[in-house]
């Protein structure tokens, strides 16, 4: 005899045609094309990563859900792979191979199913993945870049026709933890030499301030070419695995948009107050910052339209969409201009994940029909 299960909830009933494992694997396809990219600009390892992170996702899922007694079929459901995915487009691509199995497996226990599993996680769960990494592993983490395989061994190195040279680089301070230097991590060490040079002044060592003062003045003015806008559209740039061609993220997010998937005002607040705030201090000083750079650079555009708008972890409301949106971007560019780390993204994010019930608090839709009783 065939048995049917009946779901019970309150009204009103809203229909719909989407579904969880639709949205998942929604999602997945919108990624599938920076994954291309990374594995054309970083070789068959980062391919390996990412199937090793999303390995360890399902399988951490399944056994999850089978010793809390609850249905394994969720552990197909989409949602694994996609926390998979993320976390190791959230990772350099010359970690070794454990990593992120390791990281994966604390996201989908630690970060999801502790909570209760999909809907009841209070943080993206793959972001707490990394957070979990860099903590742990910081040196894995932050030295794992590798350059893309067409300018390796400076061999059309996109940064060297801007006027940034490896010989630059390696008498930068902490150069030794840039194996294959990210564009974020070179506008950091500019801001490092702003920092020598204003020692040296002090010192009265006004001929070696200068000196510093140029040299971290040609770095930023390197970053703003337009030939540097076009290696980081394209992907031609050392960085993460998924962060590398913004124009194929791009691709993956209009798909996302096309198939009513993607909420537009998280994304648009998000990069909007990334762009607003890197010009005002993103620079030497206030007003002088690139606010193109810092868009393109970086996983702003991966984490602005395949994190920031997490279902689960983000507000409900309209208002509180765009609330949570600006919050982030701000925190994203205070972490990279003052940080320790040159991105803020994933941070950020996370922070704001926990204001998420704060925000859903105060910011409430007036309900319909709804009126105030007078005093």
């Amino acid at each position: 005899m065939e048995h049917k299960r009946f779901e019970l909830a309150m009204s009103p009933h809203v229909g719909t045609h989407q579904s969880t494992r639709k949205i998942m694997f929604d999602v997945v396809i919108a990624l599938l094309p920076a994954l291309a990219a990374a594995t054309w600009f970083f070789g068959p390892g980062a391919l390996l990563i990412v199937a090793l992170s999303v390995g360890a996702a399902v399988l951490a899922e399944y056994l999850c859900l089978k010793f809390m007694k609850r249905p394994v079929s969720f552990a197909f459901d989409g949602s694994a792979i996609v926390t998979g995915i993320l976390l190791a487009y959230n990772v350099p691509p010359g970690v070794p191979w454990w990593l992120p199995i390791l990281g994966s497996a604390f996201a989908i226990a630690v970060g999801k199913q502790a909570f209760g599993g999909l809907g009841h996680n209070i943080v993206n769960p793959a972001l707490l993945g990394r957070a979990f990494l860099m903590a742990s592993f910081p040196i894995l983490m932050t030295a794992g870049w590798t350059a893309p395989e067409e300018w390796r061994n400076g061999q059309n190195n996109p940064w060297e026709t801007n006027g940034i040279v490896q010989e630059e680089l390696l008498e930068m301070p902490n150069a030794d933890a840039i194996s294959g230097a990210t564009p974020l991590n070179v506008l950091k060490q500019s801001f490092d030499l702003d920092k020598s040079a204003d020692l040296a002044n002090k010192e009265g060592n006004h001929a070696e301030a200068l000196d510093l003062e140029a040299r971290a003045s040609g770095i930023r003015h390197a970053l703003s070419q337009k030939s540097t806008y076009l290696n980081l559209l394209v992907g031609r740039r050392g960085g993460c695995i998924g962060e590398t061609s913004v124009l194929l993220l791009l691709a993956g997010a209009l798909f996302l948009i096309i198939r009513g998937v993607l909420e537009i005002r998280l994304p648009i607040s998000y990069l909007g107050t990334v762009a607003i705030f890197a010009w005002v201090f993103g620079g030497s000083g206030w007003f002088n910052g690139d606010p193109i750079f810092h868009v393109l650079a970086g996983g702003v555009i991966l984490g602005g339209f395949f994190m920031v708008s997490d279902m689960v972890t983000t507000p409900v409301t309209p208002k509180g969409r765009i609330i949570f949106g600006i919050g982030a971007g701000l925190l994203t560019m205070i972490i990279r201009r003052w940080g320790g780390y040159p991105e803020g993204c994933s941070y950020s994010i996370l922070l704001m994940n926990l204001v998420t019930p704060l925000i859903d608090r105060f910011i409430r839709p007036k309900v319909f029909g709804e009126v105030k009783e007078n005093d």
